[in-house]
């Protein structure tokens, strides 16, 4: 029997017939359209029912976002819905919850979150430094969030691009991450992926992975230290990890680091452990590394230098 679906608009119910001719009903999520010039997007959130949708007009927005409950925030691009914060030290978007949730940002730019201070000692950028970790950063997700962040731009933030704590997880898909102090942070049990995105031209390094990260088709480049760094498990497929003032991909701690059909160019290892024979102050590389099909060109000190 042929599926019929009715959606009644104003209940916001969706009724389904299915095969055996069972009649369901679900909520469908509500629709909501925000326009911060008369309204502050937290005051809309704030509002809006869990599973919410909240499309945002053209334009941009100055304020932060604090964000505890399922719902997607969708711009109309990230050319055309901006969005930067007003707070020093704070995210431009803070995502935390103690229970799993999803939330979703879709066709945004996060950018310019103001610094707390300008001392150049290192947290003093933060609202609060340690141990409570909040930053300027373009978007902060922790406790059992998950962030899912697509066709974004996350640009000109003092501390990380997308900062991942305690048992927090990402997904970043067709995303530009900019100018940054890092790009990507990923700490210790928390979990990232990156897609088909770019993270270029941070301050420090382009992605830091502690916990457990993914990145797959995506360009990695200019970044002021290494391309990535790795202390955890981390799985790197077909990307382009190039021109990175020092190395492509740094090994350090215990890291676990599987690499395939990636290009490394002009960085100045390809991939190299954070050891004395490699330049560096220590010998501090206790972990393995798997390579396959890689390609690597015009590394200044190298291509590989591994135990």
């Amino acid at each position: 029997m042929r599926k019929v679906l009715w959606l009644l608009v104003g209940a916001n119910l969706v009724f389904a017939q299915g095969q055996m001719g069972t009649l369901k009903m679900a909520f469908a999520p509500a629709q909501i359209v925000a326009n911060c010039e008369r309204e502050s997007l937290q005051s809309v959130i704030e509002r809006a029912p869990p599973g919410a949708v909240i499309t945002l007009l053209e334009g941009l927005c100055q304020e932060n976002l604090v964000i505890t409950k399922e719902l997607t925030l969708r711009g109309q691009s990230a050319e055309r819905s901006i969005l930067r914060g007003a707070r020093p030290g704070l995210p431009v978007i803070f995502i935390q919850s103690e229970q799993p949730i999803v939330v979703t940002i879709e066709g945004l730019t996060l950018a310019d979150a103001p610094k707390f201070s300008n001392d150049p000692r290192h947290g003093k950028e933060c609202a609060v430094f340690y141990p409570e970790l909040i930053c300027p950063s373009g978007l902060q997700v922790r406790g059992k969030a998950q962030a899912q962040l697509r066709e974004a731009r996350v640009l000109r933030n003092p501390w990380v691009g997308v900062y991942v704590l305690d048992t927090a997880q990402a997904t970043v898909q067709q995303t530009e991450i900019s100018e940054n102090g890092w790009g990507v942070y990923v700490s210790p049990q928390a979990i990232a992926r990156l897609e088909k995105s770019s993270v270029v031209r941070q301050r420090e390094n382009g992605l830091e992975i502690w916990g457990a990260a993914e990145v797959q088709g995506s360009t990695i480049s200019s970044n002021g230290r290494a391309g990535v760094e790795v202390f955890g498990e981390t799985k790197l497929l077909e990307n382009a990890i190039l021109a990175n003032r020092q190395a492509g991909v740094l090994l350090s701690g215990n890291a676990q680091a599987e690499l395939v059909r990636n290009t490394l160019t002009e960085n100045s290892w390809g991939i190299a452990a954070r050891l004395r024979q490699c330049g560096y102050l220590s010998d501090d590389f206790r972990g393995s590394v798997r390579l396959e099909e890689n390609r690597f060109a015009n590394n200044r000190l190298g291509d590989l230098c591994l135990p």
